[in-house]
């Protein structure tokens, strides 16, 4: 397996050390391995290696708890080795799953997926996949893309600001770029002669000619 910024895995999570976890309901629902964590940039700043992590080396990884206390949402960040891992989820399975379109980030992913392959990552990932209210009225729906020509971003684009326009919410689609770098789709529709890549080791400017070449 290879694990990429984004994908939800799950593993033993008591063999992590939760100490630093203040609330003995998140811990809990870690123990029980209800919750998935969510693979991440690397702590150090270091920019060798491929955008992805294989088994064979530490995978960086964050949990959310999906309550608010005081409406703030618990958040802790851990690694786990890839040989430990027992499931991978990534964002592009997440639409297949069943779920209930109970708030308008829910709604809009029911509505989108229809018209273009998409995933999905966020609060709205974490609702489908643990069936926990990770989703509010005002939560931003937060999408992925991969292998779509500049025409077929424009049209993506279209659709997701007619979305936010009826349902008064935020979506936020990340390019995937062939490199493992992805991209901010509204800035990629901007006049920009480079944009922010994100990526999983590093973050850096690419110029816009190098983007056309890796959609």
């Amino acid at each position: 397996m290879i694990f990429q910024r984004h994908d939800l895995v799950f593993a033993e999570w008591k063999q992590i050390d939760t100490s630093n976890i203040q609330n003995d309901s998140f811990r809990k629902l870690l123990h029980d391995n209800l919750l998935p964590g969510i693979v991440r940039r690397e702590e150090t700043d270091n920019s060798q290696g491929n955008n992805y992590y294989t088994q064979d080396e530490k995978v960086f990884v964050g949990f959310v708890y999906p309550y608010t206390i005081e409406g703030r949402r618990l958040r802790f960040a851990s690694s786990v080795f890839g040989n430990k891992i027992l499931k991978l989820i990534t964002p592009y399975e997440v639409p297949n799953y069943s779920y209930e379109p109970r708030t308008p980030a829910l709604s809009a992913l029911a509505l989108i997926k229809d018209h273009f392959e998409i995933g999905v990552w966020g609060s709205t990932s974490l609702e489908i996949v643990t069936g926990m209210h990770y989703t509010h009225d005002m939560s931003d729906l937060d999408l992925l893309v991969k292998n779509y020509s500049h025409e077929e971003l424009v049209k993506l684009l279209s659709l997701c600001k007619k979305i936010e326009s009826e349902m008064e919410i935020k979506i936020d689609v990340e390019v995937n770029l062939k490199s493992g770098y992805g991209i901010n789709l509204k800035e990629y529709a901007s006049e920009n002669d480079t944009l922010l890549g994100k990526g999983l080791r590093d973050v850096i400017l690419i110029d816009r000619m190098g983007i056309e070449a890796c959609l």
